[in-house]
């Protein structure tokens, strides 16, 4: 008897641990979408539902499969891990919906919102029926890095305009840039800092080239020279007092603008002349006077837009005037020189 009640218990004892190996060995699956069917099966159970099906199961969860001899094999469908990085919206703003706060980006295309718990923990807010575990990295809001938009500009070049130069921003809420003058600048745009990096750059605004065409100018030998100065630049000569040219130059008053003579560009000193010459003709005709008229110097521009200068004559002129020819009798003095010769003819004869 006592040998019998030994065999029983070694037998009871041995029982117990192959019902824990074989719950141990249970089978388990990864969610795909498809139903996960068991070899041999022809019954199913559902251990949450407490529901029996002759189709195996989709969704995730633990269940039996039984077979036609009685005999049964436990599994489970798990989750499946999507892994998602989750970054600053560099284009997020206050006012906006927090779920554009943060952008998500994974494989596959699955639909789900962005939402942190009191902790500031990401969590998914989905119709998935928990058949997929996100896992977001970071895992925490704390640890996302906020990342500005930089607002870069290319090293700019160009030309002086009376308008004022203005540099603009790929963004449009970001205000231009204007500089009104000539030189070089180092500038970066006025940015909101809670959104924005703005990165400096070099501005280079060149003179405005101004094309001029002048009258000739010249003066005679031992004369003062003309006022070079005008309201926009001042003229210039080579030194010297010699009859011959001179060469012009011209610098502005502004740094904003350059000039160029293209015509004209000699001063000319002449030999001093007479002021005139006489002509003697017949009496009564008028005199011949040469002279060489005055020149203003007058300004144009050609290629560009300025205001037209205007210039005041520099040269001057003297004259003089001498009568010349055979002097003509007059009415009364003919009366008088007939009356005498008269006079004289009656007197000789009388005495004959």
């Amino acid at each position: 008897m006592k040998r019998l009640l030994g065999v029983v218990l070694v037998l009871f004892m041995a029982c117990i641990p192959m019902e824990l190996q074989a719950e141990e060995k249970g089978l388990s699956f990864e969610y795909t979408g498809q139903r996960i069917e068991i070899d041999g099966a022809t019954l199913y159970y559902s251990k949450e539902d407490s529901e029996f099906a002759n189709e195996a199961f989709t969704d995730c969860g633990n269940y039996r499969a039984y077979y036609s001899d009685g005999s049964y094999q436990d599994y489970e469908i798990t989750p499946k891990f999507i892994k998602v990085n989750v970054s600053y919206n560099k284009n997020f703003r206050n006012g906006q919906p927090e779920e554009e706060k943060y952008l998500c980006e994974c494989d596959g295309d699955y639909e789900f919102k962005l939402r942190t718990d009191t902790d500031g923990n990401f969590i998914s807010l989905d119709n998935y029926q928990g058949n997929y575990a996100f896992q977001f990295e970071p895992k925490n809001a704390k640890d996302v890095e906020v990342i500005k938009t930089q607002v870069t500009h290319p090293d700019v070049e160009c030309v002086y305009s009376e308008d004022g130069i203005k540099i603009y921003s790929d963004i449009d809420q970001v205000k231009p840039i204007l500089l009104k003058d000539v030189g070089e600048y180092n500038v970066c745009f006025e940015v909101d800092d809670q959104y924005y990096e703005s990165i400096p750059f070099k501005v280079t605004i060149l003179p405005k080239m101004v094309q001029l065409k002048l009258d000739i100018l010249y003066k005679y030998y031992g004369q003062e020279d003309p006022s070079f100065e005008y309201d926009d630049y001042i003229l210039s000569r080579g030194p010297g007092e010699d009859i011959g040219d001179y060469k012009l130059t011209v610098q502005s008053k502004s740094k904003n603008y350059k000039y160029e003579i293209i015509e004209n560009d000699t001063f000319s000193i002449l030999e001093k002349q007479e002021a005139n010459r006489e002509h003697t003709k017949h009496a009564g005709a008028s005199e011949e006077i040469d002279k060489k008229e005055e020149t203003p110097i007058k300004t144009d521009e050609v290629k560009t837009s300025i205001a037209t200068h205007k210039e005041t004559t520099v040269l001057n002129k003297s004259q003089s005037k001498i009568t010349t020819g055979i002097q003509t009798k007059t009415f009364p003095y003919s009366i008088a020189l007939m009356f005498s010769l008269l006079v004289i003819f009656i007197f000789i004869f009388k005495f004959i």
